[in-house]
C-alpha cells in the first residue's frame, strides 16, 4: 500500500468513511495489484464513492456543493454561458495519467470528484473549429488573422483569448463502470517475438470510465463585459458543444467513448 505503516493502521480502521476517490486510487491502492484483484478492487469501490445508488450522504452534499461553487464562479464572469451534457456511452478523461494502478482518470486534486480540465475542452473546441471551419490542422495557419473569431477566442503567442474555458463538474454522482483494454500479443508488443503470433497470452487491463448516467455541467465566460466579446463566448460555446458530440472528449474516442450528448442546463 502506499502509505506509511502508522498511515495504513488508521486507514484500516476507518477506510468505509472515506469517499474520496482520489485517495483510493492514488493513495489506498495496493501497488503491486493486477489482473482479476484490479477488477475486483475497482469493482469494491462502488459501495464507497460516487458510483449510485450507493452514494452516502456526505458525498452527495460535497457534489453538490462542488456544483453550485463552479456555477456560482462561471456566474460572477461576463456573458457566462452554462450548458450540460452526458455520454452516450462511457468516458474517461485522463486515463494515460501518472498512476501506481497504470490507468487513471483525471479528478479534482482535494475532493477526487471527477472533472474535465479546462485545458481539454479548449483543446477540443478549437481542434472543432479548426478541423470543420477553418479546415487546416496547423494551428499557427489558424491564428494568422489575428483579428479573426479564432484568434479572438483562443488568443495566440502574443496574446490571450478572450473567452474562458472552466472545468466541467458533475451536476450529481457519477457512476463509476470498469472497462478492460486487452493487449492480445504483449510478447510481439514488449519485443520479445518478432510476429504477433496467435498463441500468446493476451494481457487485460483494467481500468475505470464514467458511464452515461454522469451528467457533466459546462461554462464558458468573457474576460470583458462587451457586446463584441458576448457574440465571441456564444461562438465558443456552439464549437465546443459540436466538438463534444461529433470529436468526442477524452481517451479512446476511436473505439466509442467520450462523446456527449447536450443538453440545455
Amino acid at each position: 500500500m502506499n502509505l506509511p505503516h502508522d498511515t495504513q493502521r488508521n486507514f484500516r480502521l476507518h477506510e468505509s468513511k472515506s469517499d474520496n476517490l482520489g485517495l483510493w486510487l492514488d493513495r489506498f491502492a495496493d501497488p503491486a495489484i493486477d489482473g482479476q484483484n484490479k477488477l475486483q478492487f475497482f469493482k469494491d469501490l462502488k459501495p464507497v464513492l460516487h458510483s449510485k445508488p450507493y452514494i452516502s450522504r456526505s458525498s452527495q452534499g460535497l457534489i453538490d456543493a462542488f456544483y453550485q461553487r463552479s456555477l456560482a464562479v462561471a456566474n460572477s464572469l461576463p456573458h457566462a454561458r452554462t450548458f450540460t451534457a452526458s455520454p452516450e456511452w462511457r468516458m474517461v478523461v485522463g486515463l494515460g495519467q501518472s498512476s501506481i494502478l497504470e490507468t487513471a482518470m483525471t479528478l479534482d486534486r482535494v475532493t477526487g470528484i471527477p472533472i474535465i480540465p479546462a485545458s481539454a475542452l479548449k483543446g477540443l473546441a478549437a481542434s472543432y473549429a479548426m478541423l470543420s471551419v477553418l479546415e487546416t490542422t496547423q494551428r499557427e495557419q489558424a491564428e494568422k488573422d489575428e483579428n479573426s473569431d479564432f484568434a479572438n477566442i483562443f488568443g495566440t503567442q502574443d496574446k490571450a483569448g478572450k473567452v474562458i474555458f472552466l472545468d466541467a463538474v458533475p451536476t450529481e454522482a457519477p457512476t463509476l463502470e470498469p472497462d478492460i483494454m486487452n493487449c492480445h500479443y504483449p510478447d510481439y508488443y514488449g519485443g520479445k517475438t518478432p510476429n504477433p503470433t496467435p498463441y500468446q497470452s493476451p494481457n487485460p487491463v483494467y481500468f475505470l470510465t464514467l458511464g452515461r448516467n454522469s451528467k457533466f455541467a459546462f461554462a464558458l465566460a468573457g474576460r470583458d463585459s462587451s457586446n463584441n466579446t458576448a457574440v465571441l463566448v456564444r461562438q465558443a460555446e456552439n464549437w465546443l458543444k459540436t466538438g463534444l458530440q461529433e470529436l468526442g472528449i477524452g481517451a479512446k474516442t476511436a473505439a466509442g467513448y467520450g462523446y456527449l450528448e447536450v443538453s440545455e442546463s
